[in-house]
């Protein structure tokens, strides 16, 4: 929508005036009210939008942040109401907190656009009422927007998006003291069930078992808000596999998937996990998952992401016992 960033915030403007007739034989002026379009009109991500995304994502190919890549907004398009509108040449991006309140993800444009990007994500969420705010920003970003617009916003840090990075050839050897316990959960893996288990890559042919290994697993926690939402990426990630060029492994024991995930490749030197499940039952299974699945398909990666852990004292607690070798601070935005 060219223009949308120069007009005033009021909903309805004034497009011109006609005459009407009276008894009294004056001329009388009618002005004619329209709504004005809005700045932005935001739509559901599907994966039908992957290209034209993609495109506008590259303009900071220096984001290894995990909620800013096509294949996670897709896998959680459903339970975190991610949007997209492209105005002016630049992506904006909306979603909604667990709270349900909306706030506004990076802006994606040229990088020497950035600032009337924002000012277009400021405008988009003040035409509906809504209280402007950003989240899950990467330092990076945020010092981007105070460069092009000093004093414009105030920045708070919000550490349950912050994504967990390791040195990827520690987590495929496992060497070391820090990592001993998990080789030994590997270890204990292999030698409990022998010949009896098999790794393999994932092929979309296996949407049904990884399904059924994951409702079983599922059945195993109990039902929650957040476990039913991430059913639903779930099942999207082994669906679009392919499409969204994800790679993915399994390990079958006595034929049967008990445990499989699911990456990609975000950047030359770094590998992002979205998805890995194993059978609690089987000691060492989430460990032997993890190390076989960076060992066969991505045994050249430098780093690897495996997202946030959601402010869960849980999954906090399991992605800290890898030891992340740094982290990928997370801020919010508001008007200053």
């Amino acid at each position: 929508m060219e223009g949308g960033s120069s007009l005033p915030f009021s909903k309805e403007v004034e497009v011109g005036r006609i005459r009407m007739g009276s008894d009294s034989g004056r001329t009388i002026c009618v002005p004619v009210i329209t709504p004005r379009p809005p700045v932005a009109v935001f739509t559901p991500v599907t994966i039908a939008d992957k290209s034209l995304i993609t495109r506008y994502l590259r303009y900071f190919p220096e984001n290894e942040g995990s909620e800013c890549q096509f294949s996670n907004m897709l896998l959680w398009s459903l339970s975190d109401h991610i949007e997209w509108s492209v105005v002016n040449d630049a992506l904006l991006l909306r979603t909604r907190t667990r709270n349900d309140t909306a706030c506004m993800m990076m802006v994606f444009t040229q990088p020497e656009r950035l600032c009337e990007g924002l000012e277009l994500a400021v405008e988009s969420m003040q035409e509906r009422g809504e209280e402007f705010r950003m989240c899950s920003l990467p330092e990076w970003y945020v010092r981007r927007m105070d460069a092009c617009s000093p004093g414009r916003f105030a920045y708070t840090r919000e550490p349950h998006h912050d994504d967990y990075v390791y040195e990827a050839s520690a987590l495929i050897s496992l060497s070391g003291k820090a990592l001993h316990a998990k080789r030994n959960h590997v270890n204990k893996f292999r030698s409990t069930y022998g010949g009896r288990y098999q790794y393999e890559a994932y092929h979309p042919s296996f949407f049904a078992e990884c399904m059924d290994a994951y409702n079983r697993w599922l059945d195993e926690r109990g039902e929650s808000p957040e476990l039913c939402a991430e059913r639903g990426s779930v099942e999207c990630a082994l669906r679009y596999a392919d499409q969204l060029a994800l790679k993915g492994g399994m390990i079958r024991v006595d034929g049967v998937v008990e445990a499989f995930t699911l990456g990609e490749r975000i950047t030359a030197d770094m590998a992002l996990i979205h998805v890995e499940k194993a059978n609690l039952d089987m000691p060492g299974l989430f460990a032997a998952i993890n190390q076989m699945f960076l060992e066969n398909a991505f045994p050249d990666a430098i780093w690897v992401n495996r997202e946030e852990d959601m402010g869960l004292e849980g999954l906090r607690k399991a992605k800290r016992s890898y030891h992340p070798t740094r982290m990928i601070d997370k801020y919010g935005a508001t008007l200053a």
